[in-house]
């Protein structure tokens, strides 16, 4: 075992968690999916489930440095997905504190490092919202407590109060997502899914595959269809390994099978995790999940989207206003550098042969290329307009797009504090923001 925060022990036992001290991390008891996120009080060490090393390995990736926390930690991958980016944000942030607090003879010098720290860790991977979110909550805990007139030791305790309660309401209000998402599930669904947009995006049991998993272990007949998701996979590897962990039936589907496999497996149900809500009810995921959307339309199936309410970002007016990241082309030639070394080894090809394609001299940072050369475009969301989608399932309700123009910051902080309490947790000062 090893130490907790008292609220984020307390729900971990509430959800049926126990410590798996082979993988070195918190595993529930029912479908055997660990957390992805905590912070180990005993040794002051922020600890991520390794996602990298999935689904090879399982183990868990630690450091005292808030920013390895951000970088390798939250921009490498390490955790990734919406949500538990913001967990780990939080707890980067109490890194960063706990170092300034080492560091600072006065406030005035504690907030400049801390600022300066924050923004460093809110620009790890900027298209998912909770990543600002948490970090910015870190930093409203820390400047209250200094206007309060707080000990520096006091102003950490603050940051510190933030983040864990950042993690305990993540993990409550997941499961009241997982309950909402229940209520559109039915014996013999084919849902096909897209990226990871489950469990491991969040604490635990978010998004889109929380949902379906807990419906399986509870007893709803049901398969998945998980898309690839290139360049990077996580549809192939972190959805499947996640899956079936919980026992769900899963058929694995390239990215241009979306057509095939609406045909030949009945696809019934479309459900995607989210990084961002626009105001207007558009949403940002994984760069491939707008084309799904068009032809789940063709096909007259429903589509869904699953979130943490965290994720609505109403200061955003429209889907085309959301940033989108655009990650290294070496995810995109990665596995054709292996493809080359291969054919080299097993004697395919001869030792003159290219090492990668294309080559790198032939590749440019331009588009479009000039000519003879090559440009790879590499964007790591792209954009669901609200006409596509059913509904945008939450931890605070369901709505149509079009309802979450008309939600109010006070509406959704009353909704969350609402459901928070059910669970004996209360917000401490300043925490909700939006």
């Amino acid at each position: 075992m090893v130490g907790l925060p008292t609220s984020v022990e307390t729900v971990l036992k509430k959800l049926g968690f126990f410590f798996d001290s082979e993988v070195g991390i918190y595993v529930h008891e029912k479908t055997n999916i660990p957390i992805t996120v905590f912070f180990d009080e005993e040794r002051e060490e922020l600890v991520y489930l390794d996602q990298v090393k999935l689904p090879y390995e399982a183990t868990t990736w630690r450091t005292k440095d808030w920013r390895a926390a951000a970088d390798p930690g939250i921009k490498g991958m390490i955790v990734r997905g919406s949500q538990a980016i913001g967990c780990a944000a939080g707890y980067a942030c109490l890194l960063a504190a706990m170092e300034a607090r080492q560091k600072a003879k006065n406030a005035e010098e504690f907030m400049k490092a801390f600022k300066d720290a924050v923004s460093f860790i809110k620009s790890a991977r900027p298209t998912a919202y909770p990543l600002i979110w948490a970090s910015d909550l870190a930093l409203n805990a820390a400047e209250e407590a200094v206007k309060q007139g707080k000990s520096l030791d006091d102003v950490v305790a603050s940051v510190k109060e933030a983040a864990d309660f950042f993690l305990a309401a993540d993990l409550a209000l997941c499961w009241f997502l997982r309950q909402e998402g229940k209520k559109v599930i039915e014996d013999g669904d084919v849902i096909m899914t897209h990226c990871n947009g489950g469990s491991l995006s969040s604490s635990y049991g978010g998004h889109a595959l929380g949902m379906i998993e807990e419906a399986y272990v509870e007893g709803t007949d049901l398969v998945v269809v998980s898309k690839e998701t290139r360049p990077r996979s996580q549809g192939y590897k972190l959805t499947v390994w996640e899956l079936n962990r919980a026992g769900v039936p899963v058929i694995i589907v390239t990215d241009n099978m979306i057509v095939s496999s609406f045909r030949r497996f009945g696809v019934s149900k479309v459900i995607l995790g989210v990084d961002r809500v626009s105001r207007d009810g558009a949403v940002a995921n994984k760069i491939g999940s707008a084309d799904i959307a068009y032809i789940a339309k063709e096909f007259g199936v429903p589509f869904y989207y699953g979130t943490s309410y965290s994720t609505i970002d109403l200061k955003t007016e429209r889907g085309e206003d959301i940033p989108i990241e655009e990650r290294s082309i070496e995810e995109v030639t990665y596995p054709y550098v292996l493809e080359a070394q291969d054919r080299k080894r097993r004697g395919i090809t001869t030792e003159k042969a290219l090492d990668e394609w294309p080559p790198s001299n032939l590749i440019v940072d331009k588009h479009p290329p000039p000519r003879r050369k090559v440009s790879i475009y590499n964007p790591a969301f792209d954009v669901t307009p609200p006409e596509l989608i059913t509904a945008i399932i939450t931890d605070i309700g369901t709505f149509k797009p079009a309802k979450i123009r008309e939600l109010t910051p006070q509406e959704i902080e009353e909704r969350v504090r609402s459901r928070l309490r059910e669970w004996g947790l209360e917000p401490p000062a300043r925490v909700v923001p939006l």
